[in-house]
C-alpha cells in the first residue's frame, strides 16, 4: 500500500475535491493504492491534497477487504503509521507491516516491499492523461487509472499467450521470424505472426522487405486488410489477422 506524491490539479477541478498541502507546497489530489505482489492494482482511492495518508487508508483498506477476503498481510509506507494499525487489525482482520527507511543508512537505499508500489506509479504515470488531473470528481479521476492498469495487463496478458514475453529493458529488439514465403503478401503475413504483439507502421515492413516504394506498399498493405489478410488496426498500422474461435 502506498499513496503517490501529491499531483497538482487543473483549473477545472473545483475547491471541493482540490486542496492545499502545506508540507509538499501542492495545490492538487492523492492517489492511494493497494497492488499485489506482481504490481498489478487491486485498489485506488483519489482524496484531496491535505487528507492524511492514514485517513485514506481507511476506505482504502475497506475497500480491499471487501473486494478481497484472503488478503492477510498488507505492507505500507511510513506515512500509514499510528492508528491504522489497530484499526486494521480489530476490524478488518488486517496485518499491516509498516516498512520504514532507518536513520542509520546514508544515500539511496531500496527498502524491501515498497518499490513494488512505488513501479507501479511510474508505469502509470508513462500515460500522460495521469500526470496531471483535470476531473472534476475523484471518482472520475479513479476511473481513468482503473482504465490504465486494464491496458497495461492485457498487453502483458497478450505477449504471455503468444509466448512471447516483452524483453528486458536494455535488451535488444526480439529477433525477426524466418520469412520462408516467396511472394512479399505471404512475407507479410509472417512477419505480423511472428510478432503477434506488435501494431506496425507500414514503413517498418517495408524497410525489413528492402522495399523502396513505400507510398504504393501502404496501398497494398490497405488493400490485404479490406481481403482479410491481415488486421488493420488503426490509422497506418497493422497486425496478424485475428483467429475465428
Amino acid at each position: 500500500m502506498h499513496r503517490f506524491p501529491e499531483v497538482k490539479a487543473a483549473e477545472s477541478v473545483g475547491a471541493a475535491a482540490c486542496e492545499y498541502d502545506a508540507g509538499k507546497k501542492i495545490k492538487g489530489q492523492k492517489r492511494h493504492i493497494a497492488v499485489d505482489t506482481l504490481g498489478l492494482l487491486l485498489r485506488v482511492i483519489v482524496t484531496a491534497a491535505s487528507v492524511q495518508d492514514r485517513d485514506g487508508a481507511h476506505p482504502l483498506l475497506a475497500r480491499l477487504r471487501e473486494k478481497f477476503s484472503t488478503i492477510a498481510l498488507v505492507w505500507a509506507a511510513g506515512g500509514y503509521a499510528g492508528r491504522l494499525l489497530s484499526w486494521a487489525r480489530d476490524v478488518l482482520h488486517l496485518t499491516v507491516t509498516i516498512v520504514e527507511r532507518s536513520d542509520d543508512l546514508r544515500g539511496f537505499v531500496v527498502l524491501p516491499r515498497r518499490w513494488v508500489a512505488a513501479r507501479t506509479f511510474a508505469w502509470l504515470t508513462r500515460y500522460r492523461r495521469l500526470v496531471r488531473i483535470y476531473e472534476r470528481r475523484p471518482e472520475h479521476h479513479e476511473a481513468l487509472i482503473w482504465w490504465a492498469t486494464v491496458h497495461q495487463m492485457t498487453r502483458r496478458l497478450t505477449r504471455e499467450l503468444a509466448g512471447q514475453p516483452p524483453p528486458g529493458r536494455w535488451a535488444g529488439p526480439p529477433p525477426l521470424p524466418d520469412l520462408s514465403s516467396p511472394d512479399r503478401r505471404g512475407k507479410v503475413r509472417e512477419l505480423l505472426a511472428g510478432q503477434p504483439w506488435r501494431a506496425w507502421e507500414g514503413a517498418e515492413p517495408a524497410a525489413i522487405l528492402g522495399i523502396e516504394n513505400i507510398n504504393s506498399f501502404r496501398v497494398q498493405l490497405s488493400q490485404w486488410s479490406h481481403q482479410g489478410y491481415i488486421n488493420k488496426i488503426g490509422p497506418a498500422l497493422y497486425g496478424p489477422r485475428p483467429t475465428s474461435t
